[in-house]
This record gives C-alpha cells, sequence and structure tokens, in this order.
C-alpha cells in the first residue's frame, strides 16, 4: 500500500535574525510498499511503459473567438469581395445571350434537280442579304432526295431486263438573321432561275 507523510515546516516564534520569517511550506512524498510493487509482475510493468513511451502525444490548441483580431476573422469576406466575379457574371450572360435565338428570322429552302441552278440561287440571295446588313447563315446541304423507277425494256418478252431511272432533288438551307425592311424588299426583288422551287418561311 501506498503511505503519505507530510512534513510541515514552521517559523520559531524568536529570531534574532533582521529577515522575515519564512513562509510555511509543505512537501509530499509517496512511498510504495514491496508487497504492493510484488503484486504486479515484471514483465506486465515494462509492458505499461513501453506501452506508455510508445504512445505519440498529442496536443491541440484551442482559441476562442473573443481572443482573435476581428480584422482576420473578416479577411476571407474581403477577399471574396477582391475576386472577380462580376467578370464571370458578365462572361456567362454573354454565352447565354448568344445562345438565345433570334426573335426575327427568315429561312429560305432551295430544291433544284440542277446543282449550278441552286449554287447560283444561293449566291443571289447571300449578296442581297449582306448588300442590307444583314447577318446570314448558310447555304447548308441538306441530303439529297432519290426517285429511282424501274421500267420494263420490252412490253412483252424478257422480263428479267429492266431500266432504272433516277431522278435527284438537291436541297439548300439558308437562314437571314435580323432582316430589315431594304432586306425584304431586295429579296422580293430578285430573278432566280425558273428551274429552281423557293420556299420561305418566317
Amino acid at each position: 500500500m501506498a503511505s503519505l507523510s507530510a512534513v510541515g515546516l514552521l517559523p520559531l516564534p524568536f529570531s534574532n535574525s533582521p529577515k522575515p520569517p519564512p513562509k510555511p511550506s509543505l512537501s509530499f512524498s509517496f512511498r510504495h510498499s514491496p508487497a504492493f510493487l510484488g503484486g504486479i509482475p515484471s514483465r506486465s510493468r515494462s509492458r505499461s511503459r513501453s506501452k506508455s513511451a510508445s504512445r505519440p502525444i498529442s496536443s491541440r490548441v484551442f482559441a476562442s473567438s473573443e481572443l482573435l483580431d476581428p480584422q482576420e476573422l473578416d479577411a476571407p469576406q474581403d477577399y471574396l469581395a477582391d475576386s472577380q466575379v462580376p467578370e464571370t457574371s458578365l462572361l456567362s450572360s454573354e454565352a447565354a445571350a448568344d445562345n438565345i435565338p433570334p426573335k426575327q428570322k427568315i429561312r429560305i429552302k432551295l430544291r433544284s434537280y440542277w446543282v449550278p441552278l441552286i449554287e447560283d440561287s444561293c449566291k443571289q440571295i447571300l449578296d442581297a442579304a449582306r448588300n442590307t446588313n444583314a447577318k446570314t447563315m448558310g447555304p447548308v446541304p441538306l441530303p439529297t432526295k432519290k426517285r429511282v423507277y424501274c421500267v420494263l425494256k420490252s412490253p412483252h418478252v424478257h422480263k428479267d431486263a429492266r431500266f432504272h431511272f433516277e431522278i435527284r432533288t438537291h436541297q439548300r438551307l439558308i437562314d437571314i438573321l435580323y432582316p430589315t425592311a431594304q432586306t425584304i424588299d431586295s429579296l422580293m426583288q430578285l430573278d432566280l432561275p425558273a428551274g429552281v422551287d423557293v420556299e420561305v418561311k418566317l
């Protein structure tokens, strides 16, 4: 068992020295009896010592908000205020404006059996639109439509001998954005070839 001993030093009532009397002090000492130490085996004591020595000592320091400088607390807000947030918002607004389709648009669809005729018509339409400061998109080539006709070579014999006739229809698509009254007048005055079919959608 552990024994506790206390030693108290008190000043003497009479002293010839001019020095002030010393303050009382207490000292404690713990002593373990050999019976108490003998109850724990030496191996377990060495293991407990090694475990306590191997365990890392972790320390954490916590500071209250009252001790911190208020300027340091406001630093993240100042950093966010100085960041370039308005530029990103402007870029996003410009991109959204580009993605918005225009309210006024003229779509012209051309069809023809001959490629030179439809190419000439597209050139005339683009020139008329650009002369009036209108924005154009195209011409966009659309898939060519094919119509195949199978005809017998002979009306009475040789049923396996046949002819295949084909008609190809070429198509082009042109978009005129933000048209004006002058643009519409110039398009109405165009003289396109007779072999070109024009379809206009507003």
